[in-house]
């Protein structure tokens, strides 16, 4: 059984002028506008269109869904990337990508990070955790079969991956550690071959192949057993990726701009339709895209893992690059989804934030309430739930509060005592002092 029906062809539709001028009076009824313009808000495939089209309407399916090929017809860009065949791919920007594009662009405007009310050490400890969800995620869509608690307790404590499965998570771990190091633009076919070979180091039957094109054109995409897609020819890769490397290069072309969020999922779409190696394509593709958005200023990325919701639903994945092929290669079926799981992913991000300033705010008003601490020791309390990563010393309590040595370590270890800080011995008499987990259940205790 096919993954999708492709979609009928409006060939017959223009080629008849009798029909056409039928068919674009009977499409005027108010429910077929309706229906028509729902279609185009969320973008529906055919076969989400054509279950939707009401029963007593005395029109083919197929031919509400050539009128509204038409309406889409003339809202069509063009793309410098073209099919096998060397069909263009084409897009347009509907009003549901206008919606995710503007809120992609207020979020990352800076202000969901840089008005948090914790540090810099926070933050980053969530860029890790973030960046290590897109690790895994991207190398379960892959066939990693590693259960995500194995997964992230290899990367947080630094083990040796055990089989190939550990090792293509631990790859591209490292992959998106490298992306975030050399962010910088312009891309180049160098970075790309290194950026395979940090993916697929020690997965590959022939460890040769990494960081080089595949020769070979019996490469297919298998998805429940089916070939879904035939890349183009080996012979043709290194014109097209030059092609692709020149797309992700240019953004001041006036004429042809586009979004830099709508161009990192084409760049995305792009290296996974070329299929350009002989494994490691998928994962190859969703970190380029990173590594695009990353290089224009889109910082706030590196707080998400997309490729999270991507695998919540593989199947929607895939069907959106095959609709895009498809559908005479409209690429907004693609864009949409990517844009939708972005979403997805920073309204992840903002519920996290919620929380953090929930709890930050409980915690002040328990900390009111607390009794048997002095302002200094609340102060104290209050900072290392901002910044759960800062280690206080008895040096630089007194120095903060202008009290004696002995009056500083007093104030320290009572709050050890208490179970808010835990004691590190560093050197033969320097004692350090690092919060707990469990700050804000120990608030609530009042004991």
């Amino acid at each position: 059984m096919s993954l999708i029906d492709p979609a009928p062809k409006i060939e017959e539709l223009l080629n008849n002028k009798e029909n056409f001028f039928r068919v674009i009076k009977a499409c005027q009824k108010p429910e077929i506008q309706e229906l028509i313009s729902k279609a185009n808000d969320r973008y529906f495939y055919w076969t989400d269109f054509a279950h939707r089209i009401p029963a007593n309407i005395d029109v083919k399916p197929e031919e509400i869904w050539s009128y509204l090929k038409l309406s889409r017809s003339a809202n069509m860009k063009k793309t410098p990337l073209v099919d096998k065949n060397g069909r263009i791919f084409t897009y347009w920007i509907p009003d549901c990508l206008h919606r995710s594009i503007s809120e992609v662009d207020k979020w990352s405007g800076g202000q969901i990070i840089t008005d948090q009310p914790f540090g810099l050490p926070a933050k980053e400890r969530y860029i890790i955790n973030s960046l290590m969800d897109e690790a895994i995620a991207s190398s379960q869509l892959e066939g990693a079969s590693t259960e995500y608690k194995i997964a992230k307790e290899m990367l947080r404590s630094g083990r040796k991956p055990k089989d190939k499965n550990e090792q293509m998570i631990f790859n591209n771990w490292n992959a998106m550690q490298f992306i975030r190091e050399n962010s910088k633009p312009p891309f180049s076919l160098d970075k790309l071959f290194e950026l395979h070979s940090i993916l697929t180091l020690g997965t590959l039957k022939s460890p040769g192949d990494a960081g080089k094109f595949r020769e070979s054109d019996d490469i297919h995409v298998i998805y429940r057993e089916e070939i879904v897609h035939i890349p183009p020819k080996a012979a043709t890769l290194k014109e097209r990726e030059d092609k692709l490397i020149e797309f992700a290069n240019t953004d001041n072309e006036e004429k042809n701009w586009v979004h830099p969020v709508i161009k990192g999922a084409m760049i995305h779409f792009w290296l996974a339709y070329d299929h350009p190696f002989v494994d490691g394509n998928g994962r190859t593709a969703r970190a380029l895209m990173y590594w695009y958005l990353l290089s224009r200023g889109y910082e706030l990325f590196q707080y998400l893992s997309i490729s999270k919701h991507f695998l919540r639903a593989p199947g929607q994945y895939v069907r959106s690059y095959l609709y895009a092929e498809n559908d005479e290669n409209d690429l907004t079926y693609f864009l949409v989804y990517n844009l939708l799981s972005i979403r997805f992913a920073f309204n992840e991000l903002r519920k996290y934030f919620k929380n953090k300033q929930s709890e930050i705010s409980k915690a002040n008003d328990l900390l009111d309430r607390f009794r048997g601490l002095n302002l200094r020791q609340k102060s104290l309390i209050y900072h290392s739930i901002q910044h759960p990563d800062t280690v206080y010393s008895i040096e630089a309590h007194k120095n903060t509060h202008g009290i004696a040595y002995d009056t500083a370590r007093k104030d320290l270890m009572i709050l050890a005592a208490k179970g808010f800080l835990k004691i590190e011995k560093e050197g033969k008499r320097l004692f350090v002092f690092f919060p707990t987990s469990k700050v804000i259940e120990k608030l609530r205790d009042n004991k």
